[in-house]
């Protein structure tokens, strides 16, 4: 039993194991490489959480493992991007800082001593999926993936940098004023 226990953290660590051989290939331009794998590793990420409802696997490390897991992938990916040159600096400072910014918040939630937790919201979802999709536009524009179908699509990850900058400022703001609010009501996360 202890062993269907792991399963799910077992395919999550696989996962995470996964990361640096994503970094490796968008940092020497070998974005096909990096595409693939990020969609074994996305992939991966749907069986986890599939196996652990399924067979009633969930555990509290699971969870929290598990959004860890996602976190390290966007920061691996938007770092070895922004190295690369795939996507702007901003962008990728855009992205580190509303993580940084979100990580202050819910530790100064934390320390009020008001509350125990600081659940994401579906704004800070949402931006996470516009920030996959960004991500995966990127790599595919620079392994010229959909080139034979869509010709230069340079444009395409240029409008997709400005709607991840607006979409992931927009929840870093979300959040502020959803901190601001609960934690005036003693309810942050609740």
């Amino acid at each position: 039993m202890r062993a269907a226990l792991a399963l799910p953290s077992v395919i999550t660590f696989t996962r995470i194991a996964l990361f640096p051989w994503i970094a490796h290939a968008i940092v020497n331009g070998r974005f096909a490489t990096a595409v693939w794998v990020f969609l074994f590793v996305s992939i991966t990420d749907s069986v986890d959480g599939y196996v652990a409802r399924r067979w009633h696997l969930t555990t509290r490390f699971g969870a929290i493992l598990d959004p860890i897991a996602d976190k390290l992938l966007l920061v691996t990916i938007y770092a070895s991007l922004g190295y690369s040159g795939a996507v702007p600096v901003w962008l990728v400072a855009i992205v580190f800082g509303r993580d940084v910014f979100i990580l202050l918040l819910a530790g100064l939630t934390m320390a009020s001593g008001k509350v125990k937790t600081f659940a994401p919201s579906r704004w800070g979802k949402l931006s996470t999926f516009v920030q996959i999709c960004t991500a995966i536009t990127a790599m595919v524009h620079h392994a010229h993936l959909l080139d034979w179908l869509l010709g230069d699509i340079s444009w395409l990850a240029a409008l997709m940098f400005v709607v991840c900058a607006a979409f992931t400022t927009g929840s870093g703001l979300h959040y502020l004023f959803q901190w601001r609010r609960r934690l005036s009501a003693g309810a942050v996360g609740e």
